[in-house]
């Protein structure tokens, strides 16, 4: 499917009868979706939290991930409420590959095993879908729900690079992990 499907942009991927996975466009950027991202619990591990986002900044980034050839941004909608993002991207097809990067904004919803289900299917779909060969993130060494995530998932460290990162004032060590399909 590979770059048709990037063109198609209204993709929508079930996860469980609870969770849909859609292609976010300007219309589901909300007042909600901004607070998340000015909210530094929910931006601790990100670089999101070195911005001051507005609603026109947050639909002007919506809009240009969906009209990116090498980007899809998923919003993580839970009984159709908007509760956080998964992200492929930028996906590079000469190499087979992209990163993926999300965040659970709603934080009743933290904990609850949303985020590894949502990285499993859009792990999935980069694989089945886009027939990718590897999938990479990374996370501040301190980040121990991402690293759970990924563990669970099937992602393994590939690299730590110390002090790559500070964080609260402190160097950290930034860890890489990687997924290579069977």
């Amino acid at each position: 499917m590979n770059t048709e499907t990037l063109v198609k942009k209204n993709i929508e991927i079930k996860v469980d009868e609870k969770i849909l996975l859609k292609v976010l466009t300007q219309n589901d950027v909300s007042e909600s979706y901004v607070e998340w991202l000015n909210d530094y619990e929910v931006t601790k591990f990100t670089e999101q939290k070195y911005f001051r986002h507005t609603l026109e900044s947050t639909k002007t980034f919506v809009c240009q991930k969906y009209d990116s050839e090498s980007d899809l941004l998923f919003g993580i909608f839970f009984d159709g409420t908007h509760i956080g993002n998964i992200k492929l991207g930028s996906i590079k097809f000469e190499h087979m590959s992209t990163e993926v990067s999300y965040f659970i904004g709603e934080k009743e919803f933290w904990g609850k095993g949303i985020a590894s289900k949502c990285v499993e299917t859009v792990v999935h779909f980069a694989v089945t879908e886009l027939d990718l060969k590897k999938i990479n993130a990374g996370y501040y060494e301190n980040n121990t729900g991402s690293a759970k995530v990924l563990q669970k998932c099937g992602f393994v460290v590939e690299r730590n690079i110390i002090s790559n990162a500070i964080f609260e004032d402190k160097p950290i060590n930034f860890i890489f992990v990687g997924y290579v399909p069977n």
